[in-house]
Order: structure tokens, then sequence, then C-alpha cells
């Protein structure tokens, strides 16, 4: 299986001749959204869900129902999942993991739904949270920055779920120096098998 980060939090999945595109939201290039065959959307904050450019895509949509509820137009093509729930998407086995986006601030509370998604049991894609799947895996994606982030639970998030890699995501408002300092922390300090991929580069799971 082949995954290609893309800006921010979008990465796509290519097997067997198979497209999986996950959070392809605003900031994501146009090249993310060739060919794919469904799509996963774990949340309906803009950086993670670009309406138009996924409307256009006439195919599948797995998402929560907050999402849903912005996608009334593409009918029976969005289908809800939920926590806990498993299902198939583009011949893509996927698990639903969490409810809930991390808080921005407290007074704010839950600013909406959240749903992560384990793909194939390999790859583990959190949306804006640090909720985490109940089976190790090989490549974790790991949040790195946004309103919401914190570095402790990050590298705690990471450490936690042991994967054999993990790979930086949701990175947009970072410098390349912001870069350079999440790596080192999620990397070696929380000892982890770090990968900071740049947009449209490419790596194969093995």
């Amino acid at each position: 299986m082949k995954l290609t980060k893309f800006a921010h939090a979008c990465v796509r999945l290519e097997k067997d001749g198979k497209v999986l595109l996950v959070d392809p939201g605003t900031f994501s290039e146009d090249a993310a959204f060739e060919r794919a065959d469904a799509v996963l959307v774990t949340h309906e904050h803009p950086d993670h869900l670009d309406i138009e450019r996924i409307a256009a895509l006439e195919v599948p949509v797995y998402t929560n129902a907050g999402v849903a509820a912005q996608l009334t137009a593409l009918g029976d093509r969005v289908t809800v999942v939920a926590d806990g729930q498993s299902f198939e998407a583009a011949g893509y086995s996927v698990r639903a993991y969490g409810k809930d986006h991390a808080i921005i601030l407290p007074e704010l509370g839950v600013p909406c739904e959240n749903v992560g998604y384990l793909i194939e049991d390999a790859v583990y894609h959190p949306g804006d949270s640090f909720t985490q799947p109940d089976r190790q895996v090989h490549t974790n994606l790991v949040p790195i920055s946004g309103p919401w982030f914190s570095l402790p639970p990050a590298v705690e998030y990471a450490r936690a779920i042991k994967a054999k890699q993990t790979v930086g995501i949701h990175d947009a408002l970072l410098s390349p120096i912001g870069q350079g300092m999440l790596k080192r922390f999620i990397g070696e300090v929380a000892g982890t098998n770090y990968r900071a991929l740049t947009p449209g580069e490419s790596i194969d799971l093995t």
C-alpha cells in the first residue's frame, strides 16, 4: 500500500488500483483528488472538508453525522459511521474510533464530532484528536500543530500506540523551524520512528 501526504491533514492511499482519500480540505492540492474512489472525512472543519471538490468527485463519502448534515446534496453517496463501526470503502477495510474533536478552549466545549479511521489495520488517522485505536498499527499519523494542539498529549499519544512508524500531519501552521522541533519531540524524545513527509511525498507501507 502506498501512502502520499498532501498539505496539512490530507493523505491518499493507493492499493490494487484503488485510491482512498482521507480529509481532503481547503488546503489540499488538486492532485490529491485525482482518481479517488472513496473519501473518508474525520470532521467538518474546512481544513479537513472541501465540500465543493468532494462533491465534484462523485464517489462514496464516509463520515460522521455532523459532516453528513453538510453534504445532504450528495444524497446516498454519503454513509454515516460512528465509533466502533467497521466498514469497507473502495476495497479498503476501515474501522472508526472516537466521537469528539479535541477541545480548543474550555469555555467553548467540544467544537464538533470527530471520528478517526484505522485503515487496513495499518494506517491510523485520528483527525483532530488524540483518540487511540485499540490495537498496534503500522503507520500512525500524528497531528503536530493547530489551535487545539498541545505537545505533552501528542508525545503521549505517539508513545502509546507503538507504531512501526509515525508521520506528522496537521502541520500547515508550522515553519521549517517548527517542523524540526516537532520531529525532535515526536521522534527522538517520544522514541518513535518519525517520518517528516513534505506535501506530495510518498512512502510504501511494507
